[in-house]
């Protein structure tokens, strides 16, 4: 479940950068960036399985680091049920959510993205942030980072809680 959960993040974020097509993409995910080495670890620092418990309702194991992106940390369920949330930090080039409206456009023939699917949320740390409907995600923008804040089987005013949590913890 863990590896399905994140080939699903992976998906949300091959689709969100453009990568179908040539030209421009909406997102970077090259890891070659100096970032500190202990971001890995620092990720799974970034919500306790108390946060996971009380935003869900469902009590959460020792978190396990992946190698997604610049950093990954997954929660899998205490009984075992399977991945609960996954952290997944990666670059990022988009300033705002009239970019990410912009971007879609192009990449889709001048479409803008459903709002039921994407959409921006308010009070989440960091310059802005989004809901991807479709993968129970949040991604949270600060400076040249996202942090995809994903939980599969959670309402979206539980994700947006998670990454309230975890970005207000983000250094």
């Amino acid at each position: 479940m863990f590896y399905a959960l994140a080939a699903a993040a992976l998906a949300a974020s091959l689709l969100l950068s453009g990568c179908g097509g040539g030209g421009d993409s909406m997102e970077s995910t090259d890891t070659s960036t100096d970032a500190a080495p202990e971001t890995r670890a620092d990720l799974c620092a970034l919500l306790a399985a108390a946060d996971i418990e009380e935003a869900l309702g469902a009590a959460a194991g020792d978190p396990q680091s992946g190698d997604e992106g610049l950093g990954q940390c997954a929660w899998a369920a205490a009984d075992g049920s399977g991945t609960v949330v996954v952290l997944t930090l990666e670059n990022a080039v988009l300033g705002s959510f009239d970019e990410f409206v912009t971007d879609f456009g192009e990449e889709f023939g001048g479409e803008n993205p459903p709002p039921d699917e994407y959409h921006p949320v308010d009070g989440v740390p960091g310059d802005w942030a989004m809901y991807v409907a479709e993968e129970h995600m949040v991604r949270a923008f600060r400076g040249g980072h996202v942090l995809e804040i994903s939980s599969a089987s959670a309402e979206e005013a539980q994700v947006v809680d998670l990454a309230t949590r975890a970005m207000g913890r983000l250094p």
